[in-house]
């Protein structure tokens, strides 16, 4: 069932936005940003159910008894570098600390530098998903202490 919600900033900018109420907030972020080009992970979410509570990307509208005319108060937050790793072939498991506004390109040459391969020979890849040129490491959802995986091209023809 769709429901219309309002999202408003601190200036006072109102956006309505169709959602389900089985949308995940991560999705729901996802959708404020087409709107409003904050970026999702600059968004924090949060709803009056009594008191203000903080929407969780991994949970879903309907959790918070979200209802249409209801009003999702978004804050931007600023961007705060994260740490993550990058884990070989090998085993071997190196430390970044990037920002979510990273682009994948600048981070495939950070990777290439610290571990001494060529970019055309690896790809990165996170939660099942390739890291793409022309994309921001925030595209992707990547948060603190989570793991990309370095993968080897196969040579040859």
């Amino acid at each position: 069932m769709a429901l219309w919600l309002s999202v408003k900033l601190l200036t006072g900018e109102m956006h309505s936005l169709e959602v389900t109420s089985m949308m995940t907030v991560s999705a729901f972020k996802a959708k404020i940003a087409k709107q409003t080009g904050v970026s999702p992970y600059q968004q924090k979410l949060a709803c009056q159910n009594g008191a203000y509570v903080e929407l969780r990307d991994d949970s879903r509208l309907s959790d918070y008894q979200l209802k249409t005319g209801d009003v999702v108060l978004l804050v931007v937050k600023n961007e705060e570098p994260i740490t993550i790793f990058v884990k070989n072939d090998k085993g071997r498991t190196s430390t970044y600390t990037v920002l979510p506004s990273d682009g994948v390109t600048q981070f495939k040459g950070r990777v290439q530098q610290q571990e001494n391969i060529q970019a055309e020979q690896f790809w990165l890849n996170f939660e099942g998903k390739p890291l793409e040129d022309g994309h921001k490491l925030g595209d992707y959802n990547i948060a603190p202490h989570c793991t990309i995986f370095l993968h080897l091209r196969l040579r040859g023809g």
